[in-house]
């Protein structure tokens, strides 16, 4: 009977570190460099595919004003496999979410969220879950989540 609890105990403790899909929590963090205060501003974790942006209501957001410094943000498990990536934007509408039109004020940092179904499955060295790619020295993170640094949108651009 004990050994039973011993191995029960131990496979709660396997399954609550997956997701319903058995990957790993995971978060992304990185610096801000060049955001005014006071802008209405929040981060979103938005699709990115075909050079579009997408979002559902599901996605993990964060809005606040004096969005300055840096940023942690847990990432979403119940999202289809693909490519992501974090934007700062202006929540123009108060909504309180990312929608399709709103001003995106970060430039692309060369980097994307991989979400991934299995090894090697969009990039190579990728693993299952969350993992970053970096487009111009192909180089795969995937353990952790850091260096996702957002610089502004120079005035004009």
């Amino acid at each position: 009977m004990q050994k039973m609890l011993i191995v029960a105990a131990l496979g709660t403790l396997a399954l609550s570190s997956c997701s319903v899909f058995g990957t790993r929590s995971a978060a992304v963090s990185g610096q801000l460099k060049g955001f005014s205060a006071n802008q209405n501003l929040g981060l979103a974790v938005v699709g990115f595919n075909n050079g579009q942006y997408t979002n559902d209501s599901t996605q993990v957001q964060v809005i606040d004003k004096f969005l300055t410094g840096g940023y942690t943000l847990t990432l979403p498990r119940d999202v289809p496999y693909g490519t992501y990536r974090v934007i700062v934007f202006r929540d123009a509408n108060n909504d309180g979410r990312y929608t399709a039109g709103e001003p995106v004020l970060s430039r692309d940092n060369g980097k994307v969220l991989v979400y991934s179904q299995r090894d090697n499955a969009l990039f190579a060295g990728s693993t299952v879950g969350w993992n970053i790619y970096d487009t111009r020295t192909r180089q795969v993170q995937t353990t952790l989540l850091n260096n996702y640094d957002l610089e502004a949108v120079a005035a004009g651009q």
